[in-house]
């Protein structure tokens, strides 16, 4: 994984190889969080 092409950093990804796939896991983990708030308040709260 010396050249990372899945993320736009691939300055900071060619240093750090790990931080591609830990910045994907963060993207998709805030977007699931996200949409549970959404759903949590539309459902639960009057």
């Amino acid at each position: 994984m010396r050249n990372c092409t899945l993320c736009r950093f691939s300055k900071v990804c060619n240093g750090l190889p790990g931080v591609c796939i830990l910045m994907q896991f963060a993207a998709i983990l805030l977007l699931l969080g996200v949409l549970g708030y959404l759903f949590i308040t539309q459902e639960f709260l009057p």
